[in-house]
């Protein structure tokens, strides 16, 4: 097996602090890596020719050890012109960057804003990198992962064919959505984010406050409409959860607006539940009491809704409620009134709280890590929607290490 081999040699500063040793070393290294490199490209070239060679052409990649500059041979097939290097090595001839770049890239854009991954990936690799550069390349690979996102949609709700899961079959996968606004060049923009998990476990045994860490978890976020967003959501979850296999699946949510119908129209739960916090947080802020709020709240438990239907009339009469909210409260009770204690049944039967909840605490801290956190910083007011769902596909990516390092292959370690 041929050998790569270069000698480094590195000067010792007058003054050899460990901060200009380091950076001393580390240029040094990256030096030798360009030339290894270089090594390499001049080993494998001569067993990949194949064809008429045309001319050698130069070109610049952009290395995990900083640029090069190299010339590779153009050849002529019959299927037409070809640069033999450039696939043995599996980068385009249009790429300026190595399939590790661009990955680490990825990771830090959909982790901090544009200006400050570029800074961050400059220092790494000493070579600068331009945020607009930068910005450039995690478009492209956003966009990637949404072709394959709409690839699995289509394959399962326009073919029918299901995706390929690969485990056994889960006894619950559990599962929530919600939705929260971004500033774009449009005005507001609802980002719909799903999320599903399929086991618990405790962080700490003996930490004095008892957290639970979510297994199997896995994320969906998108501006599209949420027939289109339900479809995406449950083809992922089949893919890497086997939802379409689990034995029970749980779905929680607040129950409001598009929230209302996507359980039925795609998710297909076999129990869902209300979040119970939501529903007395919409019951105060209609009833202006807490003991009024706390009366409601136990006739809905109670199944009670006469009781509470002549409560709400009779204020709304008096001027003591909104009439419109009243109604709509009602309205929301009504048809949510079996579904804020479906909980039950599963943690009976055995589920852990954490697998069948009362309320969406997991939900809402997922809003905040996947959106707010990189979508809602101060002066984040001119997002495009292309732009923000193409960096939502890399953040939900990230949320699991191995789905991660599933899209990126080799390019990850």
């Amino acid at each position: 097996m041929p050998e790569l081999t270069v000698t480094l040699r590195v000067p010792l500063p007058n003054r050899p602090g460990l901060a200009i040793l380091e950076k001393t070393i580390f240029k040094a290294l990256q030096a030798a890596g360009r030339e290894l490199l270089m090594q390499a490209f001049g080993v494998i070239e001569p067993a990949v020719l194949a064809g008429t060679r045309q001319r050698r052409r130069r070109r610049y990649l952009i290395t995990r050890f900083g640029e090069i500059r190299f010339l590779r041979w153009q050849t002529r097939t019959e299927q037409g012109y070809h640069y033999p290097l450039d696939d043995a090595l599996g980068v385009s001839p249009a790429d300026p960057c190595s399939p590790w770049v661009r990955q680490t890239a990825a990771w830090l854009a959909q982790a901090h804003p544009y200006r400050q991954a570029a800074r961050l990936l400059s220092t790494m690799i000493g070579c600068r990198i331009d945020h607009r550069t930068l910005w450039g390349w995690v478009q492209g690979s956003g966009r990637a992962v949404r072709r394959h996102f709409e690839r699995l949609r289509s394959s399962l709700f326009d073919d029918g064919e299901s995706p390929s899961f690969r485990g056994e079959a889960p006894k619950i996968v559990s599962t929530s959505a919600d939705g929260t606004f971004i500033r774009t060049r449009d005005g507001p923009v609802e980002v719909k984010l799903g999320i599903w998990w399929t086991g618990a476990h405790l962080q700490s045994p003996s930490a004095s406050h008892r957290r639970y860490l979510l297994q199997g978890k896995g994320a969906y976020a998108s501006t599209e409409g949420h027939d289109l967003f339900g479809q995406t959501f449950y083809a992922l979850a089949a893919e890497r959860a086997g939802i379409a296999k689990a034995g029970e699946v749980f779905f929680i949510s607040d129950g409001a607006g598009w929230l209302a119908d996507l359980p039925a129209d795609w998710i297909s739960p076999t129990v869902m539940q209300l979040d119970q916090f939501h529903g007395k947080l919409r019951i105060s802020e209609v009833a202006r009491s807490p003991e009024r709020a706390a009366r409601w709240w136990a006739w809905v438990t109670e199944h009670n809704l006469g009781a509470l239907s002549r409560s709400i009339e009779s204020l709304a009469r008096t001027g003591g409620i909104d009439p419109e909210a009243g109604r709509s409260l009602y309205d929301y009770l009504a048809k949510g009134v079996d579904a804020f204690h479906t909980y039950v049944r599963l943690q009976e039967e055995g589920h852990s709280p954490q697998m069948a909840p009362r309320g969406s605490g997991a939900m809402e801290h997922s809003v905040d890590l996947v959106v707010a956190r990189r979508f809602k910083r101060q002066g984040m007011r001119s997002w495009s929607r292309a732009g923000a769902d193409n960096l939502l596909a890399l953040r939900t990516l990230a949320i699991d290490d191995a789905t991660w390092r599933g899209w990126w292959g080799e390019a990850a370690d």
